[in-house]
């Protein structure tokens, strides 16, 4: 599969590890599909299934894969754009964590299954059709504004299809349409009990929400959050905006301790991952035996490949990740990081 086409270019988002296709003549990421990702992702355990609805480039999947382990099946309409979320899924080596679906999201129930999911997530479009009404010309975009595969009811009632009991939908849309949110969640069994408004600056309306709705629940106990401000007098992001958009790797800089994903060479061809905070130490203690039970068996080993965090979560989570993909694709991995073996 050729990786990048006409006009696309290769963008990241949150860490500069995670690249996303993006195209010029098509909506990319917005703030809103941040938004959905940073908050929903805070809620996901790594054993959950969750289903991206009107996924489009699978921005939001490939955002909250980032902190979790968890299962993800994005669903776009429109080919072109579901093309490009399965080449991005393919460049940040998450074949086995995210799949691309291309078929309208009203047919997710049918396709992918009913009561299944832990979390739905939806980044919708948000305006209607009003009969005379001009939409854009570019039925791309036309698509991503308007309700014209799908309507508001339609995808409330879709997410409630596919959620487990207890299992949480997240949606980010339009403070005008709230109302109408919240009288589909309740005719579909969905409670709402988190609203997070958004302002651009302070003092001004909310132009954005966050809703979060858990199915067959009680219908009380909703939670309004005071509004979020953006920008700053002067245009540019808050804090608090900026570590949604991008990780501040300068943030534990003054941290003493190392974590490290390693991959070793054993004595017989194979590969093993694994983790530490001293990489000296752990290689020695695999040659003496006492390293893991696999190891224990193939050696003398060699350590070919290794990667630096500052968090002990992520190198774990990069260890499973390595572990969990097949001997070619780690053979690739190792080659595209100039590593021979």
């Amino acid at each position: 599969m050729t990786l990048l086409k006409a006009n696309e270019r290769i963008d990241y988002i949150y860490n500069d590890d995670l690249g996303i296709i993006q195209s010029k003549n098509a909506f990319n990421v917005t703030l809103d599909s941040m938004f959905l990702a940073n908050f929903a992702q805070k809620k996901v355990k790594d054993k959950d299934k969750i289903v991206d609805l009107c996924s489009g480039n699978g921005a939001v999947s490939l955002y909250m894969s980032y902190f979790n382990r968890a299962h993800y099946d994005a669903v776009e309409i429109q080919p072109e754009i579901a093309d490009q979320a399965q080449r991005s899924v393919e460049l940040n080596h998450l074949e086995n964590r995210i799949e691309v679906h291309n078929f309208n999201a009203l047919q997710a129930p049918k396709k992918l299954g009913k009561d299944k999911y832990d979390m739905v997530v939806v980044n919708p479009p948000y305006f209607k059709v009003p009969e005379g009404h001009i939409i854009n010309p570019d039925e791309k975009k036309a698509l991503a504004r308007h309700e014209i595969a799908i309507n508001l009811e339609e995808i409330i009632n879709v997410a409630s299809q596919m959620l487990k009991m207890k299992g949480k939908m997240f949606m980010v849309h339009r403070p005008e349409r709230l109302g109408e949110i919240m009288h589909f969640c309740l005719k579909y069994n969905l409670s709402p009990k988190w609203v997070q408004p958004f302002s651009s600056k302070e003092g001004e309306k909310a132009n954005l929400v966050l809703i979060e709705a858990i199915k067959n629940t009680g219908a009380d106990g909703l939670i309004l959050e005071n509004p979020i401000v953006v920008h700053q007098e002067d245009g540019s992001f808050k804090a608090n905006i900026q570590k949604i958009i991008k990780e501040d790797k300068g943030a534990t800089k003054d941290k003493k301790e190392k974590y490290y994903f390693y991959c070793l060479l054993c004595n017989d061809g194979s590969f093993y991952g694994g983790f530490t905070n001293d990489l000296k130490h752990r290689l020695e203690m695999h040659n003496s035996g006492k390293g893991a039970k696999y190891t224990k068996t193939r050696r003398p080993v060699k350590m070919i490949y290794h990667e630096e965090f500052d968090d002990k979560r992520l190198a774990l989570k990069r260890e499973y990740w390595f572990k969990h993909h097949s001997r070619s694709w780690k053979e690739k991995f190792l080659r595209e990081h100039q590593v021979r073996f």
